[in-house]
């Protein structure tokens, strides 16, 4: 969820200065860039060989259901059932409901105890300095997502191209960037699962409790014709990834396909 605090913003920017596709965008964009750009570098730098484990396995059946609930959008826009203008807030209200469903059931499982060292303590002053880190670090996103959403608008009617688009190819790259360090930082200590359950996490957390705050809350306006194209690469990366999770890990082979498949990606859409 930390890691989704990029998305989180813009989305709630995009939403006040009345430009929901680019949040949209982002969302998905950024989900299809973290399994297939992170995932793919961290599997063809040699990380993930040996990283399956029944939880994950579990974690990316749930992600692989989720992704198929935003295909909701693309089927109430068919002719036939277009003239259903409440199916956005009730997709909405699904993706919410599982976010919380989510979270309840993953609060239940049950994880090694874990030993801590508590024979250093943290002072008072240290507790202030991570405080005050905590405070700027989300100034400076808050800050950023502003600009990021602005520009992104700009950038948009500069070109005369669908937000949607801008956010998926341009803005997903950028709210993404959290995910690429911290999992880089945590494969390179030796967390390799805290790094693919990071991945998995920020990716339930935007389709659900993200992109179901932005439908709830907005009129929902975007080109059709470019979400049916972001929509395949989002279950094809996530199929992809699962294919290898399940035979133990992602090969180099493997972190090259994702990877090739993101650059597919960028190119047709």
């Amino acid at each position: 969820m930390l890691t989704s605090t990029p998305e989180i913003i813009v989305a709630l920017f995009s939403v006040l200065q009345g430009t929901p596709g680019i949040s949209i965008g982002d969302i998905l964009g950024s989900n299809v860039f973290n399994v297939g750009a992170v995932l793919g570098i961290l599997g063809m730098l040699g990380y993930l060989k040996t990283c399956c484990t029944d939880l994950l396995v579990e974690l990316t059946d749930i992600l692989f259901i989720t992704s198929l609930i935003p295909l909701l959008l693309v089927i109430f826009n068919y002719p036939p059932l277009r003239s259903f203008a409440i199916a956005a807030p009730i997709i909405g209200a699904i993706l919410l409901a599982t976010f919380v469903i989510n979270i309840y059931l993953m609060a239940k499982k049950r994880t090694p105890r874990v030993s801590v060292n508590r024979t250093a303590p943290i002072g008072e002053q240290s507790r202030k300095k991570v405080f005050a880190v905590l405070i700027l670090s989300v100034a400076g996103v808050v800050l950023a997502a502003r600009f990021v959403v602005s520009s992104g608008f700009n950038i948009a009617v500069t070109l005369g191209a669908p937000p949607i688009l801008i956010g998926a190819k341009v803005i997903a790259i950028g709210t993404s960037l959290p995910e690429l360090t911290v999992d880089l930082t945590a494969v390179r200590r030796g967390r390799v699962q805290l790094a693919i359950g990071d991945i998995i996490g920020s990716n339930l957390t935007n389709l659900t409790l993200v992109l179901g705050i932005v439908l709830l809350t907005s009129p929902f306006a975007v080109d059709m014709t470019i979400l049916t194209e972001i929509l395949p690469f989002l279950l094809i990366t996530t199929i992809i990834f699962w294919r290898f999770l399940t035979k133990g890990g992602v090969s180099q082979v493997g972190g090259i396909i994702l990877i090739m498949t993101y650059i597919l990606f960028q190119a047709i859409l």
